[in-house]
């Protein structure tokens, strides 16, 4: 799939928005399928697993109970990733696509840092964690595809949109001072052009 990337150039977030990227809709389509597929087939297997333990002998409840909860932990989490996904649509509506080789690190915890540069000061570095969670240890392996040639939409002091070479594994990605109001909002280094797209896709952002 051939489709205009930019490779460089951060000056005014220039370029087509991700959104009209050939191929971002369908790898946007088919995230979204799939989350949905996976969040209602864990709730269906929830209500499934509930129905076996009424019928169970009262000595076998207690282990079914504690896999009545890793299954609903499954479907709150497919369910959650699946709400990100309105985040993301604005988030490609707003930023284009760009490339990074190298920007995947994993700490010792098996956390995943995302270090992407600042778009108003191309020389510094912005990182972007995510946490191992309960169901998932981040290896180089898994990783190795975003760390040799990352796609990624957004301003990393907010929000971004990860994906791997040709729109595979679309992610998302966000500082815990973009949407929580329990933290202060991003105020300095802040171009005004950055302002106002962070502002488009409801990140927070200090005047």
């Amino acid at each position: 799939m051939t489709t205009n990337v930019n490779k460089q150039s951060f000056e005014g977030f220039d370029g087509p928005v991700a959104w009209d990227t050939p191929g971002t809709r369908r790898a946007f389509r088919l995230r979204t399928a799939r989350h949905l597929a996976m969040g209602l087939g864990s709730v269906a297997l929830w209500w499934g697993a509930v129905f076996v333990t009424v019928l169970l002998p009262v000595a076998a409840v207690v282990p079914m109970v504690l896999v009545l909860m890793v299954i609903g932990i499954m479907a709150l989490v497919a369910l959650g990733r699946l709400g990100w996904g309105w985040r993301m649509w604005r988030i490609l509506r707003v930023y284009p696509w760009r490339q990074k080789s190298g920007a995947v690190r994993i700490t010792r915890g098996k956390d995943a840092i995302f270090v992407l540069p600042d778009p108003d000061s191309p020389e510094k570095t912005v990182s972007l964690k995510v946490s191992a969670g309960l169901f998932r240890t981040w290896s180089r392996e898994a990783l190795k595809e975003y760390d040799e040639e990352l796609w990624y939409a957004g301003d990393p002091r907010f929000a971004c949109v990860v994906a791997k070479p040709d729109l595979r594994g679309l992610g998302y990605l966000a500082q815990p001072t973009a949407y929580n109001h329990r933290t202060s909002p991003r105020r300095k280094g802040v171009s005004p052009e950055a302002r106002r797209r962070a502002r488009a896709i409801g990140a927070r952002v200090a005047d």
